[in-house]
């Protein structure tokens, strides 16, 4: 049986930039096949060639043994059953699912009118076929980020697509909606059809995928099953280099506490005691509803603490907005750094520099050359201090809104979501960052609903699912496997915690 994808020796320049030097990547029927590498390997660009947005320069691609022609766009290939699922949606949000399904399979007619019985019918069977439970009459912007990736999924379905390419599906979605959305995948592999998934989260394609192709610099490293694999050979598969997994380590229990807080209560987050000591990296996490996104918004101001008492180094501490968060010492890196951490049309300089107070009393020239060390110190690629954030891949930004507050002097760093669209490399470059800034007596606060990032970089972490707490976990019983055993107890119940201030 013929590849269901078969793209041979694709090359692609732009001007004088070569981005793909011979890439190949075949997809068999009914298999889930992970393409890797860091960003600016190649990944996007092999995408955008077989879908035909540009084609490639040269290279050969077929599709059921079938080749594509040399100048294909993207209707030949939506015409040989290729659909490219994206971060960003292309549904119609202010319009219902079965419209959205309708809107490109077209509208059934009956007697000249539309025919919205079929209309239904079609949008049911389109979902059923994946197994999936969405009301086909919810206006799509009211269906959560994972609904919406399967809506996508089922459209492109029902017009008789038989390979998937799905670009970082799982960036914005939590465990249980990840979990959902592998199974409708396997779903789809189970009855013949292809899928070509792109991520950075290696659990995920250990999980998940059947083999993984790596490019690195516009070309393949190679392709293997994951269980071929240790973790390490396919980080350096995709990095180049060996990466070396720096243990964890919690700072000595003399350690002062730095942040200590009782009955801490928000709008989700119920009355909750905790401390965290300097040099400790604490977790945050639960699912996506859990709450644990609205203790770093308490704490540096952007949500009311309704009740509870708060020190920062001894120091009553209940600040009433950002300015007074930063003036005590708290920094903070918000879920999305693109809306609310970065300003995309500024350089990396005034990014480095936007905090109250900071390079006020700056010549150019020396804030230009402080900017250059800290892109240096961070590993910033390109480090030039004039360049747009906007220009930056997601690991390099990340870097730059990290250097912002590592080099602040904050006493208390409150990080969420750290590693989200960030590749393999730029993410353990960022982990050792952190580190650096608890070893020199920081304490960190991670806020993420990523299992696997809470247990490769905290000693301990807090496990919360509505605003309660269900457990804390330390040392050695801090892994995935008993944080997800947390979140599948009973019931949320306060636990007595170790690091809570007497």
């Amino acid at each position: 049986m013929s590849e269901r994808l078969d793209a041979r020796d694709i090359r692609k320049a732009y001007g004088g930039a070569v981005a793909l030097r011979g890439a190949s990547l075949s997809v068999a029927p009914g298999e889930i096949h992970a393409l890797l590498g860091e960003n600016g390997a190649g990944k996007s660009t092999l995408i955008k060639c077989i879908a035909g947005t540009p084609p490639p320069d040269s290279g050969v691609i077929l599709v059921d043994g079938r080749p594509l022609s040399a100048s294909h766009g993207p209707a030949e290939a939506a015409a040989a059953g290729l659909a490219f699922i994206h971060q960003e949606s292309t549904l119609i949000e202010d319009i219902t699912v079965e419209e959205n399904i309708a809107i490109v399979e077209g509208y059934p007619r009956r007697f000249g009118l539309i025919d919205w019985r079929a209309v239904r019918r079609r949008a049911e069977g389109a979902l059923d076929a994946i197994g999936v439970s969405i009301d086909p009459g919810a206006k799509v912007a009211e269906l959560p980020i994972a609904a919406r990736t399967t809506v996508a999924i089922a459209r492109a379905l029902a017009l008789s697509a038989k390979l998937l390419v799905l670009d970082e599906p799982t960036a914005s979605l939590g465990a249980k909606d990840v979990a959902a959305l592998f199974a409708a995948l396997r779903r789809i592999a189970a009855r013949g059809d292809s899928i070509v998934f792109v991520s950075h989260r290696l659990d995920e394609v250990y999980d998940l995928c059947d083999r993984v192709t790596v490019l690195r610099d516009g070309a393949n490293v190679g392709t293997a099953r994951p269980a071929d694999l240790s973790r390490r050979e396919l980080v350096g598969m995709i990095c180049g280099r060996d990466i070396s997994f720096i243990r964890k380590s919690a700072p000595a229990a003399a350690a002062r506490p730095v942040l200590a807080a009782r009955g801490f209560e928000g709008e989700v987050v119920a009355a909750l005691d905790f401390a965290i000591r300097a040099g400790e990296i604490v977790g945050l996490t639960g699912l996506s509803d859990a709450g644990h996104y609205e203790i770093g918004q308490m704490l540096f101001g952007l949500a009311p603490i309704i009740a509870g008492v708060a020190t920062l180094d001894g120091e009553a501490f209940a600040p009433r907005g950002p300015a007074e968060a930063i003036a005590a010492g708290v920094g903070y890196v918000p879920p999305d750094r693109n809306i609310e951490g970065l300003a995309r049309e500024m350089t990396l300089t005034e990014n480095l520099f936007l905090n109250p107070g900071r390079g006020a009393f700056l010549d150019a020239a020396r804030e230009t050359s402080q900017a250059a060390a800290l892109l240096r110190r961070f590993t910033v690629r390109p480090p030039l201090p004039y360049a747009l954030v906007g220009t930056l891949s997601g690991g390099n930004a990340q870097k730059v809104l990290l250097a912002r507050w590592l080099s602040s002097g904050a006493k208390l760093l409150v990080v969420n979501d750290v590693s989200v669209g960030v590749d393999i490399g730029a993410r353990e470059d960022i982990y050792a960052a952190i580190r650096e800034a608890a070893a020199a007596g920081a304490a960190v606060l991670i806020a993420t609903s990523d299992f696997e990032e809470i247990e490769n970089l905290c000693s301990r972490a807090f496990v919360l699912a509505r605003g309660v707490l269900l457990a804390e976990l330390q040392g050695a019983d801090l892994t995935v496997s008993s944080i997800a055993a947390a979140l599948a107890g009973d019931r949320a119940r306060p636990l007595t915690v170790t690091g809570a201030p007497a």
